[in-house]
């Protein structure tokens, strides 16, 4: 079987992967996402626990016995999208699969969800400089573009969000919603410039953090570790087993838990949520955050 046809295959079996992967999530939703507070009227239906009082509908209210009746709008359309994915070495870590693995399939759902919701996306896939770029268009075309390039997505090198940051907001003109997707092993001060800087250019940003449920926490009854530094990617040797190696490592952990919190504090003050997802729920979390993001969008 040559290169070609088997790269179509694949992209055809992420397809229909991603097709799976957005059905269910919709289905598992009791009202639609694709409706929220535009300025188009798309419906009435009943009030629900939450909705804004200034959308009730007094007179169809009053047609009905007990039940308060509501407006839907339609969300604003054609929003431009970018999927910002982080293909350092370390995505190549992960519990049941790599993270690059869990993040190829959340990215690919959440290409077809835009597709369905008539929005442009495009694609920057970094590590320590943005690798590639595919600026954002609409269609099955761009839909399927984007699937090979994650295809071929290959985990190497250091993490630079920061920089990636910087470059994508500058070259994109139009004001988007940034859908980032990475572990946050990165120089966390770089990384909140890059946040800083395509905040300034009007960009919204949504961050999914792609953790594990062990990562920050030393396993118990550990000797001797061998293993390959996934940033530096030279062979190290640990032994848990000595007090001295145990409580370095614990007290590093520490350490960087408490970075983290505090990034992610600052983060906030530029209005800048951090999501944190393993990677049995990433397309759930993906998806949430990209209608929300939709969502907040019309109530500026």
């Amino acid at each position: 079987m040559s290169e070609g046809v088997l790269l179509a295959k694949r992209i055809e079996g992420l397809s229909i992967v991603a097709r799976e992967k957005v059905s269910s999530f919709l289905a598992g939703n009791r009202r639609s996402l694709f409706l929220g507070t535009g300025t188009e009227f798309a419906d009435l239906r009943e009030y629900v626990y939450g909705d804004e009082q200034r959308y009730i509908d007094w007179r169809a209210t009053a047609k009905r016995q007990n039940k308060l009746i509501v407006r839907d709008f339609e969300v604003e359309r054609n929003t431009n999208i970018i999927f910002i994915v982080d293909a350092s070495a370390s995505m190549m870590l992960g519990e049941k699969e790599t993270r690059a693995k869990a993040a190829t399939i959340a990215i690919a759902s959440l290409a077809h969800a835009t597709i369905k919701n008539k929005d442009f996306f495009g694609l920057g896939i970094f590590s320590d400089e943005v690798s590639e770029f595919v600026p954002p268009r609409g269609g099955r075309h761009q839909e399927f573009l984007v699937y090979k390039k994650l295809l071929n997505m290959v985990p190497e090198g250091k993490t630079d969000l920061g920089d990636a940051l910087k470059h994508l907001a500058t070259t994109i003109k139009q004001r988007s919603i940034f859908m980032v997707l990475t572990d946050l092993h990165d120089n966390l001060d770089d990384m909140f410039k890059g946040f800083r800087i395509t905040k300034g250019f009007n960009h919204e940003i949504k961050v999914i953090q792609l953790t594990d449920r062990g990562e920050y926490k030393l396993p118990d009854k550990v000797g001797k570790i061998k293993f390959i530094h996934p940033e530096k990617g030279k062979p190290e040797v640990a032994d848990f087993g000595d007090p001295l190696v145990s409580g370095l490592y614990s007290y590093e952990i520490t350490k960087r838990r408490r970075e983290l919190k505090s990034f992610k504090r600052k983060l906030r003050g530029l209005k800048i949520d951090v999501i944190e997802s393993y990677s049995d729920n990433l397309v759930e979390q993906i998806l949430l955050a990209y209608f929300s993001a939709k969502k907040g969008g019309r109530k500026r």
